[in-house]
């Protein structure tokens, strides 16, 4: 059985874990299965406009940087309920086609398959959600979502990052975001939690982060039948990472 580095970086500055994110790409640590754990953050796609996006006047006590994958914001309240994972992996085998949303839904499945074991009934949806279907109103069923992913691709290698969010603060994602005035906040609210939700939320408990992380580590070992075996960045990687750390600090990378 092949096996896999597994690493957990635990709490993180994502300014330095996104530079890690780039390093294990760029680097030659092999396949690698990775959680962190963001402290108060806002992490952009690679094609968005920070004034754009963000009231950066509210902004101001959040690190923020941006990542070398597309899609949208990843924000992180103080909360410290989500478990974010990386994936980085040769690309265009049976396991991980070169198609994109065949990839997506083969690692999204493996947080699917986690929150299966909890009851739930998640689904994927392309391109790069995990949702609950959940029953609305008596009158049917409604996709949540749960999880957002973004990838990128490197000379034949796959990054995949995502997030599983335990608990959500949705007032304050909206302080810090350009949404409508004061006035149509209730409704934006209203909104937002008809099409998000979290396994707090949706289990009525507060699990163990920890426990919710190796259910995940062993559903990624099931899935992709290999072994995974905790290991470190090699000095290759951390020469990466030294050499990465001025852009992603940087006001030009962040407001470009």
């Amino acid at each position: 059985m092949e096996t896999w580095r597994f690493i957990d970086f635990g709490p993180v500055d994502i300014r330095n874990m996104m530079a890690m994110d780039e390093a294990i790409l760029k680097g030659d640590g092999g396949n690698t299965f990775f959680f962190w754990t963001p402290k108060k953050s806002i992490i952009l796609g690679f094609f968005q406009k920070a004034e754009l996006e963000l009231n950066l006047t509210n902004c101001k006590d959040y690190t923020i940087t941006r990542r070398i994958s597309g899609g949208g914001i990843a924000f992180s309240d103080d909360r410290g309920r989500q478990i974010n994972y990386g994936v980085v992996e040769t690309i265009g085998n049976e396991l991980l086609p070169l198609d994109i949303i065949e990839s997506y839904k083969q690692i999204c499945g493996v947080i699917i398959d986690a929150l299966i074991h909890y009851g739930l009934n998640a689904g994927f949806r392309p391109i790069n959600d995990v949702v609950i279907n959940t029953p609305y109103l008596n009158t049917g069923i409604r996709s949540k979502k749960i999880s957002g992913n973004a990838q990128t691709r490197w000379e034949g290698k796959l990054l995949q990052n995502g997030t599983l969010l335990l608990d959500f603060d949705i007032k304050e994602m909206l302080r810090i975001l350009n949404t409508p005035k004061e006035k149509f906040l209730d409704k934006k609210i209203a909104s937002i939690e008809e099409g998000l939700t979290w396994l707090d939320r949706e289990l009525g408990e507060k699990l163990d982060m920890e426990d919710i992380k190796d259910v995940m580590k062993r559903k990624f070992e099931e899935r992709f039948h290999i072994k995974l075996k905790t290991g470190k960045l090699n000095a290759k990687e951390i020469n990466i990472t030294n050499s990465l750390l001025p852009k992603y600090y940087s006001h030009e990378w962040v407001f470009r």
